[in-house]
């Protein structure tokens, strides 16, 4: 299905390039968001009777399978987290989900669990490493979002990654005020910033991509703000997206609902298959 992609002219968002990557509708297959069933009452999140860092609860009351993207935030209960894989809650089902803890300083209830930012290309590039390595994850994690807090210039008295998109949500705006959204028949695309590759983000079509674009877009200008004023340049995105479809196309499938880790020439990624269809397909520099 990701045969012959090629990524289009760039969207210029400040230093942030976006190149769209088009694609077909997919024969119309769709899946429900997260945001879509919370907004609609019919789903919610909480912490296990016994509370644990490293999973919560996805309860789905709806009628629709709902898709669970790695790199969501889910803020509030005891102390935000972002999911650490994703998957799909079948219709009227429970999922535990794994998490990884987004806030090092805090085990203190305040309210439900809300939805929140999706987390920015260089902590998600820190997941899909993960899973190629023995390294404790959750150190990494709030090791990269205190990095992130110093070289952006924010604060957060819980160390928060939640805190770092509020603080810089003006400078984040001058990004996307003038983003509409990209043509549609867009189902993802390669971010850069100078002569830097931030990542990329595909999606089964354009339904599932325009569900999730607003978020994905704003994560990126986030990484591309702390690269403001570096050198400009010329990545080279059509040998990156040719080299994530090539280690995509080395992995089969052996379930019809599976996480694949995803190796290639210069690159690390994941690929989540639902029913036997590739529903996202992600990949970050390394």
């Amino acid at each position: 299905m990701f045969a012959n992609l090629k990524p289009a002219a760039p969207v210029f968002l400040r230093n942030l390039k976006i190149y769209p990557i088009k694609g077909d509708n997919g024969n119309g297959f769709t899946l429900t968001t997260i945001q879509e069933t919370i907004n609609a009452g019919d789903a919610e999140f909480r912490e296990l009777d016994t509370p644990n860092v490293n999973e919560i609860l996805f309860i789905n009351r709806g009628n629709s399978p709902v898709l669970i993207l790695d790199g969501d935030e889910i803020t509030g209960a005891l102390q935000n987290r972002i999911i650490s894989r994703s998957d799909i809650a079948e219709p009227n089902s429970t999922r535990r989900v794994p998490v990884i803890c987004a806030e090092e300083n805090r085990w203190d209830e305040i309210g439900g669990f809300k939805t929140g930012y999706c987390s920015y290309p260089g902590l998600r590039a820190l997941l899909t490493k993960s899973r190629q390595t023995r390294a404790d994850i959750q150190k990494a994690i709030w090791k990269e979002i205190q990095r992130k807090m110093t070289v952006t210039k924010t604060r957060s008295a819980t160390s928060s990654m939640h805190d770092i998109f509020e603080n810089l949500a003006e400078e984040i705006n001058r990004y996307i005020e003038d983003f509409q959204s990209l043509n549609h028949n867009t189902i993802g695309f390669i971010g850069t910033t100078g002569n830097r590759i931030l990542g990329c983000d595909i999606f089964r079509n354009p339904k599932i991509y325009q569900k999730c674009e607003k978020k994905l877009v704003r994560s990126y200008a986030l990484d591309a703000i702390e690269y403001l004023h570096k050198a400009n340049g010329q990545p080279n995105v059509e040998k990156f997206l040719t080299a994530t479809l090539a280690a995509l196309n080395k992995r089969k499938s052996r379930r019809k609902t599976q996480n694949i880790t995803i190796k290639g020439d210069g690159l690390l990624g994941q690929a989540f298959v639902y029913q036997d269809n590739f529903v996202h397909v992600s990949a970050f520099p390394v």
